[in-house]
């Protein structure tokens, strides 16, 4: 019985359709053990199942049925073999890679969500703490606080094709931030040429945000943030906080209608801080 199954039988007995059994037939993979001359019926031999199950073990790999008929039939020398082997494996470690970053991109969208929905009616400052955060950098030759929208969009693109040339994926790109050195967020000299983006973890990055204690607020555009930095300012400085770093300004989320001329986004102002003693005012009031 099962040393001449007809084709039929074999294929249901090892899960593949008849359809494909003729095809391995006819690109020479895998041959009947035995066709009737007379009446033409293909049979197989149930040991064969061997070679169908080294062929479905390797298409899981996707490799080519070129590639499987080369690798099962030693056709060709052992490194040549093992150099196939290892081809294939760099290219499931790239698609890994590529899948691990799309769902990186799907957190950060489903996290800047989050805070949006949470944080969109903060009127008060609060205190998070942030681990380091690795991000490309952009400098530019304008202020962000003096440019139009459409001139924030040329600056976009700039730094768009910039990532591009880098051969970096553009899923963060919906949250591009910007910087503010330290002494002049200080002095109230509010001046940001510095883009920015949070980078996969693989991504050799230039910069990293330092970790620690950020003093945050929320807005909704670059016209509400800019009156709102010296309160902010002023308000860490009552609160007995001391600015200990450069201003972030992170756009969390963004979701602009297909028609929409305008960008609808929302914003974390944020930088980091470390409270003052007592004894520090103490100190200094005595001066």
């Amino acid at each position: 019985m099962f040393s001449k199954m007809k084709i039929g039988h074999f294929a249901q007995y090892n899960n593949i359709s008849v359809q494909t059994l003729r095809y391995y037939e006819q690109i020479d993979l895998l041959h009947p053990a035995y066709i009737d001359a007379e009446s033409n019926y293909r049979y197989y031999h149930i040991n064969q199942s061997a070679a169908v199950d080294n062929i479905q073990f390797l298409k899981q790999f996707n490799f080519s049925l070129e590639e499987i008929k080369h690798i099962m039939n030693d056709t060709a020398e052992l490194a040549e073999l093992s150099q196939t082997v290892e081809k294939k494996k760099a290219e499931l470690l790239e698609l890994r890679a590529s899948l691990d970053q799309q769902l990186e991109d799907i957190d950060s969208f489903q996290a800047g969500a989050l805070i949006f929905q949470e944080k969109q009616g903060q009127t008060e400052i609060e205190v998070e703490h942030f681990p380091p955060r690795p991000i490309l950098t952009y400098t530019i030759d304008k202020n962000i606080y003096e440019m139009t929208e459409v001139e924030y969009e040329f600056y976009l693109r700039e730094f768009k094709n910039h990532i591009g040339q880098l051969n970096m994926p553009i899923g963060r790109f919906n949250r591009v931030g910007t910087i503010m050195p330290r002494p002049d967020f200080l002095a109230e000299n509010f001046v940001s040429k510095e883009l920015f983006i949070f980078t996969p973890s693989h991504f050799k990055q230039l910069k990293t945000l330092r970790g620690g204690l950020y003093a945050t607020f929320y807005c909704h555009s670059f016209k509400e943030e800019l009156p709102a930095l010296s309160k902010f300012r002023a308000a860490l400085q009552q609160q007995n906080y001391q600015i200990v770093g450069d201003y972030v300004c992170e756009v969390v989320y963004e979701k602009n209608k297909t028609d929409a001329m305008n960008r609808t986004m929302f914003i974390r102002m944020q930088i980091p801080v470390k409270k003052r003693s007592e004894n520090f005012w103490q100190i200094s009031s005595s001066k």
